[in-house]
């Protein structure tokens, strides 16, 4: 499992705009959430996954409002999507859209798993989050989806049904009025399902040039992302030999195929360490196993590389200011 998720940049200036319409002054609270507000803007900068998740919950907070996602979605527009947002409209039909929505995705996030299948006559997109703490947007997926879907169809584009994993919230009118179609709680994934007469018809702005040109550049973005993301792949190789004890710096860098001094100027380029990736990858899977009750502190503890549970219970209280009891009870 990769720790180091992120999305594109460019699409927070959806929940900026809705801060801002509220009245809540947004760049304050992107920097109190570990995000530099200006990188909105920037169509190659990234924010990683874990920012975004304190982002949602400090906006949710901020605005009372639990749907507060179905307002943040309807002010997306495509050009804050980098190629992937204009390849979508210029498709020639809804299912080519999905079918690079599938194959693209990560441009987007790399925090999400998108899958198309065709069951019955009809297509159903299923899409869920990888990283257990994002579940708050699992529904935020498919609103995504739709929305963009009626942004290259029309507002009238209606699934025919629609199902989520979060639980039914006692007023699901936002929902329910959004979608406009059946909605089934607590399932395995998140599903929306289409009519292929939607999916196959073809879209008024369909232009086929301008789509394959937007397909290069994605794939080339891509192409960069996966090349360039040491940290990605320094903390992969962490997560997986953490049981054994802090990996050395040599260790990991003949697992990535370069010098240990080449590996230490990457990261020096990027503003890390190998102590800090270590840290934070602990940090992150602690999170992740405290959360999950099936696993006692102590088998977390071991499975993390901690000599001893209460050397665990420190550093979980150095990163979270409570102890892994406190935190797993509240």
């Amino acid at each position: 499992m990769t720790f180091h998720r992120s999305s594109i940049a460019t699409i927070s200036q959806a929940m900026h705009d809705t801060l801002e319409a509220k009245g809540i002054d947004a760049d304050e609270l992107f920097t109190r959430c570990g995000i530099d507000p200006t990188q909105r803007f920037d169509s190659e900068a990234r924010y990683p996954v874990y920012a975004t998740n304190r982002l949602w919950q400090a906006a949710i907070h901020k605005t009372s409002d639990p749907s507060l996602i179905y307002e943040v979605v309807s002010r997306i527009k495509p050009q804050m999507l980098h190629a992937m947002g204009h390849a979508w409209i210029v498709s020639r039909t809804l299912l080519d859209a999905l079918k690079r929505f599938v194959r693209y995705h990560r441009m987007l996030s790399t925090n999400v798993e998108v899958r198309l299948e065709e069951a019955q006559g009809s297509y159903q997109l299923v899409v869920n989050v990888i990283d257990p703490m994002e579940s708050l947007k699992s529904d935020g997926i498919l609103t995504f989806t739709l929305h963009m879907c009626r942004q290259a169809y029309g507002e009238d584009l209606t699934p025919l049904q629609v199902q989520l994993t979060r639980l039914e919230p006692r007023d699901d009118s936002i929902i329910e009025k959004f979608f406009g179609c059946d909605i089934e709680y607590g399932t395995p994934e998140n599903v929306i399902i289409f009519n292929p007469f939607d999916l196959n018809r073809k879209l008024k702005g369909a232009n086929a040039s301008v789509a394959n040109a937007m397909d290069n550049v994605t794939v080339e973005y891509l192409s960069n992302l996966d090349a360039n993301d040491v940290v990605t792949r320094v903390k992969k190789y962490v997560a997986e030999t953490l049981m054994h004890g802090d990996p050395g710096k040599q260790d990991i860098a003949e697992e990535l195929g370069m010098s240990a001094r080449t590996l230490q100027r990457r990261l020096d380029e990027e503003g890390t360490s190998v102590k800090k990736i270590v840290d934070e990858t602990r940090h992150q899977l602690a999170l992740t196993f405290i959360a999950q009750r099936r696993y006692s502190i102590k088998e977390v503890a071991y499975g993390l590389g901690f000599s001893d549970p209460s050397n665990f219970a420190r550093a979980f209280k150095r990163w979270t200011g409570r102890t892994p009891r406190q935190f797993r009870k509240e």
